[in-house]
């Protein structure tokens, strides 16, 4: 009896190999590639995926090798192309992504997937899932390079170093999105900004973070940044704001402030540069709103207080121009150069730890208020300084503006108007999105 189950056995195990065996001679890799393209783009009609190979994995799952991720926008429209077709580009490449259905889940009528991604030096593995209910997505990533990740947008070039790791365990409800729950969480290894980094003009220099992290929480339909700590050893910076969850996670609105803190020499540089002293509040800190998609953010110049657009950070320091202290003993009086030097880095270190201690109550507050309290009252769609004092004239939103033209027109510093430097009105755009324009 025992034989005859060896047997039966043996001859399953040999069947089911041989079947697996065939499965992977005779698997149709460039029909699959054409079908995932094309199932891809009909899901999602904002992008585009292109494959090099197919092959089976971890059957019922398949793995494609040179994925390119595309975003997908219709062109401008002009005189000579009254009706322009689509345009493609590039925004994520990736050396192999495995996918595997769950087959279970797929037979309740939700659609959920394990998935396995090798990309630009690192892993992201995780598990997706979609259905009338929601969305699901947990997800770990490693090692992934940043200085394959340059950032190159609106008045802004990045070039960073180090690595990225992160997770969540985000579950987005459909029915309700202040519901959701979860958290996403990023930390960075080694990070620094390399040499030609610029925002708004200004050169920075090369700066190392000792600590840097990211963590943002959902809470009623949001999702709250609880921390936002980038520690430097030249320049400091804080993240705070918040992320407008929309039933089309792509589509969530991005309502951060990023708050930093210069050294001295690049400070008074920054004071006379158009785009950046609208930025610089009393205290000397800068503000720059992070507003677009989540998948498409845009970076701009915040509108400080304005009677931080001229002050000076030392007494009697002259205010023409912004350009700091006027010269007195330490510039050229002082007998002894080398104690001037000295007196200033103390100085400036004292007004490092001071802003320090700011930002810190800045970022509790934040925390306290369910992440908007430090940058403005709950009618703000963009995060504005704190000490902002002035009202804001409004815009008669456009009945007719899509998606595009939100992001084009209103968001795009590359493409707006021209900035005048006017106390009293902020930059076209700087109020942020009307409520009506978000997808619900």
């Amino acid at each position: 009896m025992i034989r005859w189950a060896l047997l039966l056995a043996g001859c399953a195990g040999a069947s089911l190999l041989g079947l697996a065996f065939g499965f992977y001679a005779t698997f149709p890799s460039e029909e699959a590639a054409t079908y995932a393209e094309y199932e891809f783009h009909h899901r999602n009609r904002d992008y585009a995926m292109e494959v090099g190979d197919v092959s089976p994995w971890w059957i019922p799952g398949v793995r494609a090798t040179d994925v390119t991720i595309y975003t997908v926008k219709r062109g401008r429209r002009t005189k000579d192309v009254p009706k322009p077709g689509l345009e493609r580009t590039p925004m994520l490449k990736l050396d192999s992504l495995g996918v595997r259905a769950q087959v279970l889940p797929l037979l309740m009528g939700r659609e959920s997937y394990g998935f396995s991604a090798a990309l630009i030096g690192g892993t992201v593995a995780g598990h997706f899932a979609q259905g009338d209910a929601g969305i699901d997505l947990s997800f770990a990533a490693s090692g992934l390079d940043l200085t394959q990740m340059p950032i190159e947008k609106d008045n802004v070039i990045v070039h960073l170093g180090g690595t990225l790791s992160g997770k969540s365990d985000l579950s987005l409800d459909a029915e309700d999105v202040q519901n959701s729950t979860g958290s996403l969480s990023f930390s960075f290894d080694g990070l620094k900004l390399d040499e030609g980094t610029k925002v708004m003009g200004i050169a920075l220099p090369v700066v190392t973070f000792a600590t840097a992290a990211v963590k943002l929480d959902a809470t009623e339909g949001k999702l709250v940044v609880s921390e936002g700590t980038f520690d430097g050893d030249v320049l400091d910076m804080t993240l705070v704001g918040d992320i407008a969850l929309n039933k089309k996670l792509a589509r969530s609105r991005n309502r951060l402030e990023l708050m930093v803190t210069l050294p001295e020499d690049l400070d008074r540089l920054a004071k006379i540069a158009p785009l950046m002293k609208r930025a610089r509040d009393s205290e000397g800190t800068y503000h720059f709103n992070i507003g677009g998609t989540i998948l498409s953010p845009t970076f701009r110049a915040g509108k400080a207080a304005a009677g931080g657009l001229a002050s000076s950070d030392e007494p009697g320091g002259s205010r023409i121009g912004g350009l700091g202290p006027a010269m007195g003993e330490d510039e050229a009086g002082d007998a002894n150069p080398d104690d001037a030097r000295e007196e200033r880095r103390k100085r400036r270190e004292e007004r490092i730890k001071e802003r320090r201690e700011r930002l810190r109550k800045r970022r509790e507050e934040a925390a306290a208020n369910g992440g908007g309290g430090a940058i403005g009252d709950e009618h703000d769609e963009e995060p504005v300084g704190e000490d902002m004092e002035e009202p804001r004239i409004g815009r008669r939103p456009r009945a007719n503006m899509g998606e595009e033209d939100v992001e084009q027109g209103d968001f795009d510093m590359g493409r707006g108007p021209p900035q005048m430097d006017m106390p009293d009105i902020g930059p076209p755009g700087n109020e942020g999105p009307a409520e009506d324009f978000e997808e619900q």
